[in-house]
Order: structure tokens, then sequence, then C-alpha cells
């Protein structure tokens, strides 16, 4: 046996010895009540300097013959409310309409037999609201213009805790304030008739498929106010935030054109939809630092497209900077969830675009584009001058290539896409790959969705056959 278990026996037999001789059962003491004491004595706090309605209090106890199991609280000393904890964070709710209160707050120790200290200690707590704040986030809205509907966004706090925020309302000119959740961060504006000029009904989009309240007061083809307040559960209203003089255009033609190339691919459109009689409301993505693409893609694109009844969207393979993520991509992965979700909901577009020279393979785009994959082989396929894009359906006019095209990027269908178009391309260093340039997908029989990978502004030494083909496509395959 060791030493110091040796010495701690006898230090017991010593103790109960003390006990059996020295004590009698009549000279057992009572327990002891635990005593409590705040971290703070008083809050001496008057005026402004009082505290805002969220509080974190501290406290602990002390027991003279035992220890501490925890702690009771209450702020009328008839309710109490059992913690282990030596600290909370309170949110008190002020009174509506009321500026400030005193709230009562007793707090007693409970010790390991139970019982509680018989004067507990007390605080008055003298709470002042804060009134709340809303701001618009400025870097995420259009400058300047938006075209048919406009996406806010903003963010809004209070000091005495953002869950006493209550509602936030917005305003658009002299209409009226319209309550939205104060849980909401972003909402899209979009005209009920977009077609209309002049002041419209519009309603507000959380996300493409969450739609809240109508909102008065939006003017089209007109300047525009917006106007954010905040309001918390005692009523107090924020000071407001303004965004000043946005032009919102209104829906001209059914077919929307988003020009996200360079402008002489932007000129060719424009020209050869016009000659082949066909309206169109255009929107250049490239133009002035891009300063017309979405600052928030999602609802924004997805809104504004599902205006339209026909779209033609053409792209080059040049990158973006995403201000949402700050990564660079192509505008087609950008706008991809959009472009899926109008389809989806019966819309019928025409992509154009270029592609950068071995593309990322495992892009979201390949399950969006009615695409398999492009050709991963060494080398380039190139389209020499006169060389032709050929029609395999004979209703669309054959393409002859008017400038030579290095890079090409012919591909492999996806298992629901149809050919349109094969080119008589060349192919240098090696490659090889499949000859397709164009294909359609269709849904229950009607077209809504042509893809096409070379620059249709560089088929132009036909001009006859380019405006058959613009004709064929919007007249005929999308007139359903």
């Amino acid at each position: 046996m060791k030493p110091t278990f040796v010495k701690a026996i006898l230090g017991l037999s010593f103790c109960a010895l003390i006990f059996f001789n020295g004590c009698k059962k009549d000279d057992l003491k009572d327990n002891l009540a635990p005593e409590t004491i705040t971290a703070v004595e008083a809050f001496n706090l008057t005026g402004e300097n009082r505290l805002n309605s969220l509080v974190t209090l501290r406290w602990y106890g002390t027991d003279p013959d035992g220890y501490v199991i925890g702690y009771e609280f209450s702020f009328d000393q008839e309710t109490w409310y059992f913690t282990e904890n030596q600290d909370s964070t309170f949110l008190f709710s002020i009174t509506a309409g009321s500026d400030t209160l005193d709230i009562d707050f007793y707090i007693r120790a409970i010790d390991n037999e139970y019982k509680a200290d018989a004067s507990p200690a007390y605080l008055k707590i003298p709470l002042k609201n804060t009134p709340p704040e809303v701001a618009f986030n400025e870097d995420l809205i259009p400058s300047d213009t938006s075209f048919n509907l406009i996406t806010l966004t903003w963010d809004a706090t209070d000091a005495d805790g953002n869950e006493t925020l209550k509602q936030l309302q917005l305003k658009i000119n002299d209409g009226e304030w319209v309550d939205i959740s104060p849980n909401r961060a972003l909402a899209a504006i979009v005209p009920k008739t977009p077609e209309q000029s002049g002041t419209v009904i519009s309603s507000i989009y959380y996300d493409p498929n969450t739609v809240g309240p109508d909102i008065s007061g939006m003017e089209l083809n007109a300047l525009n106010d917006f106007y954010i307040r905040a309001i918390d559960i005692a009523g107090s209203i924020s000071d407001e935030d303004t965004i000043s003089s946005i032009y919102i255009t209104k829906k001209s033609h059914d077919l929307l054109v988003i020009g996200a190339n360079s402008a002489r691919p932007n000129a060719f459109y424009a020209s050869n939809l016009t000659a082949a009689g066909i309206g169109f409301d255009f929107i250049d993505f490239v133009a002035s630092n891009a300063k017309n693409q979405p600052k928030i893609w999602s609802p924004t694109l997805s809104l504004l497209l599902r205006q339209y009844d026909q779209v033609l969207m053409t792209a080059n393979d040049v990158t973006f900077t995403n201000v949402q993520t700050n990564a660079d991509e192509l505008v087609l992965e950008f706008a991809s969830s959009a472009i899926e979700e109008y389809v989806n909901v019966g819309g019928k577009i025409f992509i154009n675009a270029s592609f950068p020279a071995y593309y990322d393979q495992s892009s979201g785009l390949y399950g969006i584009l009615p695409i398999d994959s492009f050709s991963s082989s060494v080398g380039l396929a190139r389209l020499p001058i006169d060389s032709m894009v050929v029609a395999v359906d004979p209703s669309f006019p054959n393409l002859t290539c008017s400038s030579f095209i290095s890079g090409l990027d012919p591909f492999y269908p996806s298992s629901d896409a149809t050919v349109l178009y094969t080119a008589q391309l060349t192919k240098n260093n090696g490659w090889e790959g499949p000859k397709n340039v164009a294909v359609k997908r269709s849904s229950n029989g009607n077209t809504n969705f042509i893809f096409m990978t070379v620059e249709l502004h560089k088929l132009n030494l036909d001009q006859t056959a380019v405006q058959q083909f613009f004709d064929k496509v919007y007249n005929d395959e999308f007139n359903w």
C-alpha cells in the first residue's frame, strides 16, 4: 500500500472518530440557502443611453454548505424558468408605438438540495427601441436602364436584433407602399402588361417560381424611383432609401434578341431579321462594358425571357466576370438555368454560339443545350471561304461561308435532337470528329430549341439564303 493512500485512510478514520465521539444527532445544521450575484449590480442608464431590446445578462451563485446546480429567473417573481446556464441573451418586445420600457429581472440560485435563494438578485433593465435600417445594394442594381422589369436587392438590419424586424415595404414612384417579408433580400418587379406604356401594375417575384404581392406605380418607357423602408415589432420605421431615375423599357415585339457577341454580328442579325419582316426587341449584353447584362442573373433573365414567345441569343467564346461569384464564365453559362426554365414553360429559343477550344466537357450546359459533347481530338476543324453548311432538312436553305472560319465547333447531338446542318469542313493536324453544326429539339411535335455552333454572320455569302433561314426558323418552326 502506498503511503499517500495510508494517509488518506488515516485521515478518514480520524474524521470519523471526531464525528462519532464529538457530534450528536441534535447538532446537525439545516441546509443553508445559496446566494445569487449578477455580473452588474444595476443599469444606471437613462434617455438615449438605454439598452436596446436584445440584452445579454450574466450571473453566478455560491452555496456555503453545498453547490449550485442551476438557476431560476423570473420577470414577476411568480413564474420562474429554470436554467443551468450562467448567462443568456433575451430579446424583449417593446409594445407597438412605445419608445421605452423597463423590465424587472429576478435571478435565484438553486443548490444541490433544491433550495432556492430566498432573496433573488434583481436588475431593472431600461430599454429603448432602436429603429431598423435598410439600404439598397446599388452595386447589384442597374445604373440607368432596365429592360421590361427590374431586380432590386437590399440589406436590412436592426440593432435590437434582426429578429425584431416585422416587415419591409417597397414603393415605386407615387404608388402605395407594399409589405414584403423581412426575411427577403431580393425582389424582381415584373409588369403584368409589359407591352403597355405608362403606369402598370406589377408582380413581385422572389425567385422565378415564387410570386409575392402586386405593386403599383411603375411606368414603362419612363424614369422610375424606387423606395424601401423597414418596420420593427415596436412599430418604428426606418429612414427610406431610394434608387432614382431608372429607365424601364416596355416590350414591343414577341421576339427578344440578345446580342452577346460584338457589334458586327449584332448589326447582321438586326438587318436580316428586318429584311425577313420579323420585328424584335434587342438587348446588347456586350456593349459599354456589358452594362446591360443582368447584375443578378436569377431570377432576372428567367423572368425577362418569359415575357417573350420567341428568343434569339448569339454568343461567342468570350468570358465575362459574374459579379455575384466573381468567376469568369461564358455568357451561356450565366444564362443556362434561365434558358432551361424558359423552354420548360413553353418558350422557343434559337442559340447561335461558338465555344473555346477544348471546352470543359463537365459543363452543366450539356444537360441544357441539345448537344452531347464536342470532339476531344487534337487539331482543328476549319471552314474555308465558299464552303457550305449543308441542310440535312431540305426545307432549310444551304448556307455559304463568307469568311474563313478556323476552330469550328462541330458536335455530337443529344439523343433527343435532330440534325439540321452539317459542315463541309476541312481537318487540320489530325483532327477527327463529327460534322454536325446545327440541330433542333422538339416537344410534342413542336420545335422549341434550335442550336447552331458556326457563327451565322459568317455564313452570309448568299443573303437570300440567310433571310430564308430566319423566315424558316421564326415563321415556320417556331410558329405554334
